[in-house]
């Protein structure tokens, strides 16, 4: 099992360009699976064994969304394993995921970015930049890590837009409002 476990690890870092963090996830998750499966081969693995490791995933409390995710990990494990006929079939077809709990997300006001906006007074050098990255963030709607990762020849102040590196190194332009 730790032979295919590095193998997909090293499908996802090459072939699909994911993420450390993603990696580290999914390799996470797998080897908790490993350690649950003890010394069952893998071809012992079947629809009623994936049960029972569901069932001790909730038993941990577990948020749905963690055990969503460990499923996933599994899901892409397996069809990777499938694929490359280190399997017959894919066990982990017919189970079913947990429903994900929904959250509304939390914004600010108009009034409450406004304030925040004008609480950096632009007297020097740092304060302009604190206010440019408040306004940028602000006026773009991208995540706090693309805008870390802007340089100045990301702008393009005439057309008014931001050239962005997003998740899954994957570029995109964004339009300044």
């Amino acid at each position: 099992m730790e032979r295919y476990i590095e193998k997909f690890i090293r499908y996802l870092e090459v072939e699909k360009n994911y993420s450390a963090h993603t990696i580290l996830n999914y390799k996470l998750d797998l080897e908790d699976f490993r350690n649950f499966l003890g010394e069952a081969a893998l071809e012992k693995i079947d629809y009623l064994l994936l049960r029972k490791y569901l069932a001790l995933l909730k038993e941990k409390n577990l948020s749905n969304r963690t055990v969503n995710r460990h499923l996933s990990s599994l899901r892409s494990f397996f069809r990777f394993l499938t694929r490359e006929s280190l399997i017959k079939a894919n066990p982990i077809l017919s189970l079913s995921s947990p429903k994900q709990e929904k959250y509304l997300p939390s914004f600010l006001t108009e009034e409450e970015v406004a304030k925040l906006i004008d609480a950096v007074i632009p007297k020097d050098e740092r304060g302009l930049r604190d206010r440019a990255i408040l306004e940028t963030f602000y006026s773009t709607g991208i995540r706090i890590s693309e805008l870390a990762n802007l340089s100045k020849e990301d702008f393009d102040f005439i057309g008014g837009i931001v050239k962005v590196m997003g998740k899954g190194k994957k570029e995109r332009i964004v339009p300044r409002r």
